[in-house]
C-alpha cells in the first residue's frame, strides 16, 4: 500500500509538471513593459529583444540545463497598472527577477516593492533616483544597464555646445515626466557652467497634444538650438508642429529620437537637423549576430531598445551565475558583481555603490531629411 501511495504521488507530480502547474528546472523572468500605451514602441522592442535572448539560450540547452521562461505583462504606460503587474509577476508567476521598462516614472514607483520583496529589477530607466536613494546609497533591488540621465544629458550638452558651437538654448519638456525632468537639470547645469545660456524654457504635461503656443514663444526667443528630452510620440508632435509654425531650429534630443522616430514622423522636412546620442553603433561587430537573428525571427530591423532587452536577459543570467543561484537575493548579489560583460550595446560593468553602469560611451547620430547618419562615439572631456 505504501509503495502504491508513493507511485500515485509520483504520477500526480508528473501530471502537474506536464500541465505547467509545477516547473522543473525552470527560471522565470518577469518582463514589465508598455505594450499598448504611449511608450509601446519602446516596450515592444524591449520585449522582442528579450524574447530573442531567451529563445537563443533555450535553443542551446537552457541556462546550465534549466529552461528560461519569460513572462511579459502590459503596463499600458500607466504607473498603477505597472504596480499591479509587478506584484502579479512576483506573487503569481514566481518571477525571480524582472526586466524593467525604459520608463523612469514606473521605475520610481516599483522600487519600494522590489526592495521589500528582494527581487532585482534590471531596467533602462535613466533617472538616477531609480537606482540611488536620497541618502546616496543604492536602491537595493534596482539596476541600470545604460548611462544615467545625468551622464546622457551632459554628453548631449557637451556635443551641442563644444562640437556644434551652439550658445543659446531653448528647452521644451514634459514637466509631468520623471525622465524629461531628470534630463533637464544636468543639461542646463553643464551649458551654463561653460558659458552657454538657456533663453527659453517651456513645458507641457502628458495630456497635452498641442505645443504650438510654447513653440511660438521659443521662436521669438532667438535661440540657436532646441533641446527636447521627451518620449517618441511627443517628439513626433513637436517636430510636426514646429514645421507648421515655421520654426526651423536645429534640435538635440534623447534616445527617443532613435529609429523608428523619423519613420513615425513621415515627413523628411520635419524630421531634419536633429542630433541625439544612441546606445550603440550599428557598425560594431558585437551587434551583427544578434541583429541578423532578430531580423530572421521578427522580419524587421531592431531599434535600440531591442538591444537593451537582449542585454537585460544576458546580465540577469550572468548575475545568477555570479550570485550562486536563482533566488531574488542571490541575483541581487550577483548583479553587484557584474563586470566586463559583453553586451550588444557595449561592455557592461555595474557599480556596486550606485547600481549604475560604469564606462559606457554613447554614439552620436544626426537625422538629416528623415535619414539617420552615424557620426561616431563621443565622450566629453569632463567624463574622461
Amino acid at each position: 500500500m505504501r509503495n502504491r501511495g508513493l507511485l500515485l504521488k509520483s504520477l500526480a507530480l508528473t501530471l502537474l509538471v506536464g500541465s505547467g502547474l509545477v516547473s522543473a528546472g525552470e527560471i522565470v523572468l518577469g518582463n514589465l513593459q508598455d505594450l499598448s500605451g504611449p511608450t509601446s514602441v519602446l516596450g515592444n522592442a524591449v520585449t522582442r529583444g528579450a524574447e530573442l535572448a531567451v529563445d537563443r539560450v533555450n535553443a542551446a540547452g537552457g541556462f546550465k540545463g534549466d529552461k528560461v521562461k519569460l513572462v511579459t505583462v502590459d503596463t499600458k504606460g500607466n504607473v498603477q497598472e505597472a504596480i499591479k503587474a509587478f506584484n502579479r509577476l512576483i506573487d503569481h508567476d514566481n518571477a525571480v527577477a524582472v526586466l524593467g521598462p525604459p520608463v523612469s516614472n514606473i521605475g520610481l514607483a516599483i522600487a519600494p516593492m522590489a526592495n521589500e520583496k528582494k527581487i532585482a529589477v534590471v531596467g533602462s530607466f535613466i533617472d538616477p533616483r531609480v537606482t540611488v536613494q536620497e541618502n546616496g546609497e543604492a536602491q537595493p533591488s534596482m539596476f541600470l544597464i545604460q548611462p544615467t540621465s545625468t551622464q546622457y544629458a551632459e554628453i548631449i550638452a557637451s556635443y551641442a555646445l563644444e562640437k556644434l558651437g551652439y550658445k543659446k538654448f531653448a528647452v521644451l519638456y514634459d514637466q509631468s515626466n520623471a525622465f524629461a525632468v531628470s534630463m533637464l537639470k544636468p543639461f542646463k547645469a553643464y551649458i551654463e557652467k561653460r558659458g552657454g545660456t538657456v533663453v527659453a524654457e517651456e513645458t507641457y504635461t502628458k495630456t497635452d497634444k498641442d505645443y504650438r503656443a510654447q513653440l511660438n514663444k521659443i521662436k521669438s526667443a532667438n535661440a540657436d538650438v532646441l533641446y527636447i528630452p521627451n518620449y517618441t510620440q511627443d517628439l513626433v508632435i513637436t517636430v510636426k508642429q514646429a514645421k507648421q509654425i515655421g520654426l526651423n531650429l536645429p534640435m538635440v534630443s534623447g534616445l527617443d529620437a532613435a529609429p523608428p522616430f523619423a519613420t513615425l514622423v513621415g515627413d523628411p522636412e520635419a524630421a531634419n537637423n536633429i542630433y541625439f546620442a544612441n546606445n550603440f553603433s550599428d557598425k560594431e561587430p558585437q551587434l551583427t549576430e544578434v541583429r541578423n537573428a532578430y531580423r530572421a525571427k521578427f522580419n524587421e530591423d531592431p531599434i535600440n531598445k531591442a538591444y537593451l532587452g537582449y542585454d537585460k536577459v544576458t546580465v540577469i543570467l550572468k548575475a545568477i551565475e555570479l550570485g550562486g543561484g536563482a533566488t531574488g537575493p542571490q541575483i541581487i548579489a550577483g548583479l553587484s558583481k557584474v563586470k566586463d560583460v559583453q553586451g550588444t550595446t557595449g561592455v557592461i560593468t555595474i557599480s556596486p555603490k550606485t547600481h549604475q553602469p560604469l564606462g559606457l560611451s554613447m554614439v552620436m547620430y544626426k537625422i538629416d531629411a528623415g535619414k539617420y547618419q552615424e557620426i561616431g562615439r563621443y565622450v566629453p572631456e569632463s567624463h574622461k
